[in-house]
């Protein structure tokens, strides 16, 4: 089957990477396959070393692809002629956007299946957009029950549930969950709004006891504003600011706690990638963070509230029998969320259209 995605950059963000790891799953299969990125990490304010790093991926693994640029954000028809020479010269079985742009701009293209994942539990279009893919996608997909239930009352369009899912060969698990003082704490994702990383620091604050040590791993525009907080609240010495990690394997295999305090998501790679490795988590309940943890048994899950959050991550941190709990549940429970597993209901949706 020849399947091109289109996904908004080769960055290090939830969407890009499972779209990157599904479609390496997807050409080891014998498909073949062709990325169509709208943004170049240059326009996008990403990563530069990042990027490399993901086309090289592709490549390695026979991958093809291209760029559309940035401008056809702001006029679509660049989009819809770029995307159509590119279908022209890949001839494409299905279409896949893992963007609403690139959803927008397939509407035009004929002989072709279309398919829209929606990864995120906010629509961010207007939902009248919806009525204009209806027109033309074949398929919905959300990444948890939260982001299906959310299509479901915009569309009419059959909706299906596929999980996200991790490449477990980018991951090294945790042969041995041993106590350390200080306690690691990770964060990995975008300095952003969404992230809502100033309730993590604030609630880092608060803990007693136990030693510990907060990694914040990531980029944005708030790293100015999140560095000064953290000396604000008197705790700057027990975070790291990190950047962007591209070895995020050992990262993950050299920590003891994944946090996350989000104030909106879909279902996050990064808790996923914290889950194969073996990590206890400690998240918010939005989006589909929650049905990950209950799913595997390996975390605590409060409210986006301060308190709550504080009175949880001091817990785990003084705590290593919990601790040590949720780790073999992760190790034991995880393997539902591995690449192989969206692939395989990935496959089975397109060979249904």
């Amino acid at each position: 089957m020849k399947i091109l995605h289109i996904i908004s950059s080769a960055a290090a963000g939830g969407a890009e990477v499972y779209a990157r790891d599904l479609s390496i799953e997807m050409a080891k299969r014998g498909h073949d396959i062709f990325i169509v990125f709208l943004d170049r990490a240059s326009e996008a304010g990403r990563d530069l070393s990042f990027e490399n790093a993901f086309l090289k991926q592709l490549q390695k693994n026979n991958i093809k692809y291209g760029f559309i640029g940035q401008k056809a954000r702001r006029n679509p028809i660049i989009g819809i002629f770029s995307l159509r020479h590119f279908v022209k010269s890949f001839n494409p079985d299905v279409v896949h956007s893992h963007l609403y742009y690139g959803a927008v701009f397939s509407l035009f293209l004929n002989g072709v299946k279309r398919v829209y994942t929606h990864h995120n539990i906010r629509l961010r279009a207007n939902k009248s957009i919806y009525k204009l893919l209806d027109l033309r996608i074949d398929a919905y997909i959300g990444i948890c029950d939260a982001c299906k239930r959310l299509l479901e009352d915009v569309t009419k369009v059959p909706v299906h549930h596929i999980d996200n899912g991790v490449d477990e060969s980018r991951i090294i698990k945790k042969s041995q969950y041993i106590e350390n003082n200080p306690v690691k704490l990770l964060f990995i994702g975008r300095l952003s709004d969404q992230k809502n990383i100033g309730l993590l620091l604030e609630a880092a604050s608060y803990v007693r006891g136990s030693d510990f040590l907060l990694m914040i791993a990531g980029e944005g525009a708030l790293l100015p504003e999140l560095k000064a907080l953290s000396e604000k609240l008197g705790i700057a010495s027990k975070v790291r600011f990190l950047g962007n990690v591209i070895d995020v394997k050992t990262l993950l295999n050299e920590s003891d706690v994944f946090v996350m305090s989000s104030a909106w998501e879909g279902l996050p790679i990064a808790q996923i990638e914290a889950t194969l490795a073996g990590l206890p988590v400690l998240v918010t309940n939005v989006g589909g963070c929650s049905e990950i943890v209950n799913n595997v048994g390996n975390g605590v899950v409060v409210n986006v509230d301060i308190g709550e959050y504080s009175v949880a991550l001091e817990e785990l941190v003084n705590d290593y029998s919990i601790r040590l709990k949720f780790h073999n549940n992760a190790i034991k429970n995880s393997w539902i969320y591995s690449i192989t597993t969206s692939v395989d209901k990935h496959l089975s949706v397109y060979d249904s259209l």
